[in-house]
């Protein structure tokens, strides 16, 4: 399977997110983003049809590429406390009238992106289906949570449990 992973306004790559995603799939594209540059959002939305991309990944601001490329793509989405709203900047994007899954988690103590009123957004202005959780955790996703949802989103169940690290297994199995 190929995946892309957009990083947020603030963050860079690679990071600890990317880095796992390129060890769990044959191809995990995880560019450094300048969402200032206008070319940014065509030049990946290019990148992800020559790369026959199967799932596209993004958080914060990244989210929001992610979801706009779906849209243009018909590509499913998981996204972290995306910025269908609320966004600081207002980067060069197209949308388009794709269809897909969307897989949205969000913070319960975001203070950037509030995740009620995207929601609200949503439920307005969403192209395709949407399933949305909420994790404990505020703006920026820690690894683990980024982990739990590739896991049971992007990765089938069979493969889900051949990945578990020892840590995990002992977690999840109650064995201390």
């Amino acid at each position: 399977m190929n995946v892309a992973y957009f990083h947020g306004l603030e963050s860079t790559s690679p990071s600890d997110k990317s880095r796992y995603l390129e060890k769990t799939f044959s191809t995990a594209y995880s560019p450094l983003m300048d969402y200032k540059k206008s070319e940014t959002f065509n030049n990946v939305l290019a990148e992800v049809k020559s790369r026959k991309i199967d799932f596209l990944i993004g958080s914060s601001m990244g989210g929001w590429f992610a979801y706009c490329i779906s849209t243009l793509t018909g590509i499913p989405t998981l996204l972290f406390n995306p910025g269908l709203q609320g966004r600081s900047i207002d980067p060069h994007v197209l949308l388009g009238t794709r269809k897909s899954n969307h897989t949205v988690i969000f913070g319960k103590s975001d203070k950037v992106i509030d995740p009620y009123k995207s929601i609200e957004w949503i439920e307005k202005n969403g192209i395709g289906q949407f399933t949305t959780h909420f994790e404990n955790n505020g703006h920026r996703t820690p690894i683990e949570v980024f982990r739990k949802w590739v896991r049971k989103c992007v990765l089938n169940e069979h493969e889900y449990s051949q990945i578990l690290s020892f840590n995990e297994f002992l977690n999840e199995n109650n064995i201390k």
